[in-house]
């Protein structure tokens, strides 16, 4: 058997144990436990217990004669910790009696319920009077808010479900895993077969239809092997031609038959150009030249080869002959009036 650890009584705890043997009323309950990890000097002058980190509340303690309490006390919570000493508090806060010793007491895993029971032997007796709680620590049923006792569940009640309170173990919960799985999977393997019926249907009946080819599609046949319908290209004979209406008219084919087109444009009112895909550029407009004058026109898409001018003049009563075109380059030209009234030139320029 474990020696009794001897309990020194604060000055304090002592007059609240004297005052209350005279009948003053005071509450001798001991209400928590606090902890400590520091190597004190335990004296009876104590009011607070040096070092203290923790307080238990949930402590049970009863008189087993010769001046000696049997004591127990239960710590649930998520830390760890290791205590040399301890104290215990009155309800009003009294530090009643405290122990300590040099080496560790007690040492909690935060993964652990911390649970002791010890001894306290202490000086006085009529220790009966003091009040620790009952006896024995409550186990209430677990619930999701409290932890607790609970009845494991057989195999037919796991399977059954229905019963919110009892838990069934990890081979229970296996094997309930595993007739669920093998349910499932066999729904799966049926809907799969029935899927693939269906799907192998539907197959047969794609292939047993016939592709054709209609107006510049050729090819064809039924679907169960692979077909290729093509269009045939038009050369560029048959494009100039026109004559056939079963080819494709393709861009290489219309280069082949020499169409061109519009590369860019600009169709201004008085005045614009085209640029051809063949490089041909086209510029027209007019420009009011006065009288005995030379007025110079540029045009709007400057020619990188050659520039061939021409134009007409209106509204002169004299010599239209007088009026032509001076000093041609590439960007342009000027336009000479040698009538004594002036005149509107209207020129048209093609060139690469």
């Amino acid at each position: 058997m474990t020696p009794a650890l001897t309990i020194t009584m604060t000055n304090a705890g002592l007059a609240r144990f004297t005052a209350a043997q005279l009948g003053d009323g005071i509450d001798l309950a001991i209400s928590t436990i606090a902890l400590t990890d520091a190597d004190f000097v335990v004296a009876p002058t104590l009011e607070a217990l040096p070092g203290e980190f923790r307080r238990i509340d949930t402590i049970s303690g009863k008189s087993v004669g010769d001046n000696v309490v049997h004591l127990t006390m239960r710590d649930d919570a998520r830390i760890g910790y290791t205590a040399r000493g301890f104290g215990l508090f009155l309800a009003d806060g009294t530090l009643f009696a405290a122990y300590g010793q040099p080496d560790r007491l007690f040492e909690k895993s935060p993964l652990t319920t911390f649970l002791a029971a010890i001894d306290l032997a202490f000086p006085t007796p009529e220790i009966d009077r003091l009040v620790f709680g009952n006896t024995d620590f409550l186990n209430p049923p677990a619930t999701t808010d409290t932890k607790g006792v609970v009845e494991l569940a057989t195999q037919a009640e796991a399977d059954a479900g229905i019963d919110p309170h009892r838990v069934p173990p990890v081979s229970v919960l296996k094997a309930s895993i595993a007739a669920a799985i093998a349910t499932f999977s066999a729904v799966v393997d049926q809907r799969i077969a029935v899927l693939a019926a269906s799907i192998g249907q539907a197959f047969d009946g794609l292939a047993a239809r016939t592709t054709f080819g209609s107006g510049l599609i050729k090819g064809g046949g039924r679907n169960d092997i692979s077909r290729t319908l093509t269009v045939d290209a038009a050369s560029g004979t048959d494009t100039r031609s026109g004559a056939r209406a079963d080819l494709a008219v393709t861009p290489a084919g219309l280069a082949a038959a020499g169409a061109v087109y519009v590369v860019a444009q600009s169709l201004a009112g008085d005045g614009g150009y085209r640029v051809w895909s063949d490089g041909l550029k086209e510029c027209w407009g007019a420009i009011a030249v006065g009288a005995s004058a030379t007025a110079r026109v540029n045009v709007p898409v400057a020619h990188t080869s050659f520039l061939a001018p021409a134009g007409s003049a209106g509204a002169i009563a004299q010599d239209e002959q007088m009026l032509g075109v001076l000093n041609l380059t590439l960007s342009g030209f000027d336009v000479q009036n040698r009538n004594p009234q002036s005149a509107t030139y209207h020129w048209h320029t093609k060139g690469v």
